[in-house]
C-alpha cells in the first residue's frame, strides 16, 4: 500500500514573515498577559496591548505554530518609508558628523 503524507498544520505555509507590518485586533490575553491576535487563523503574541485593542504590529519572529509581534502604533496610521526615515537621524561620517 502506498502511503500519502499528511501535512500537519504547522508544516503549512505561514501567513506572515519577520518584518511584516499588519493591523490586528487583540482578541484575548494569554496567561502571561501577552495579547493574542490572529492573522489568517495563525496566532500572533504581542506584548503591551489590551484585549480589544486595534493596533499596528511588526512581526519580529515566526515559529512553527505562532509568531511574535511588537506594537508599532495605533491602527489606521499608515507610515511611509519617508516618515520612518524622518524619525531617525541621518548617517554622518565620524563623531562630529
Amino acid at each position: 500500500m502506498e502511503e500519502t503524507p499528511t501535512k500537519r498544520r504547522f508544516e503549512a505555509p505561514k501567513p506572515v514573515t519577520a518584518g511584516d507590518v499588519r493591523e490586528v485586533v487583540i482578541e484575548n490575553l494569554s496567561g502571561q498577559g501577552d495579547g493574542i491576535a490572529k492573522i489568517d487563523e495563525f496566532v500572533v503574541f504581542v506584548k503591551g496591548v489590551k484585549k480589544g485593542e486595534r493596533c499596528r504590529i511588526r512581526i519580529v519572529d515566526v515559529k512553527r505554530t505562532y509568531a511574535i509581534g511588537e506594537k508599532t502604533g495605533p491602527a489606521g496610521k499608515k507610515e511611509t518609508t519617508e516618515e520612518m526615515e524622518d524619525e531617525t537621524e541621518p548617517f554622518r561620517d565620524g563623531p562630529t558628523g
